[in-house]
């Protein structure tokens, strides 16, 4: 289950860019056909955890949710 880690409320626009958190935990979007620089739109929102996946969510909220467990490999 999903848990919203800060409300942002982001205007988007799926058709021109896409969406993402870096690995700083800025929200960021970059032109779709992949030219040109990323832009920051919110610097510093989170601390990430590498437990979860972080995304922008259907709201424009920054939200995560727990990644899956690796199984172990037996012999």
């Amino acid at each position: 289950m999903a848990e919203i880690v800060k409300k942002l409320n982001l205007e988007r626009n799926y058709k021109t860019h896409i969406y993402y958190v870096n690995g700083k935990g800025d929200v960021c979007r970059k032109v779709k056909s992949g030219k040109g620089e990323e832009e920051v739109l919110h610097p510093g929102c989170c601390v990430r955890d590498n437990d979860f996946l972080y995304y922008i969510d259907r709201n424009g909220d920054l939200a995560r949710s727990p990644r899956a467990q690796k199984k172990a490999v037996s012999e």
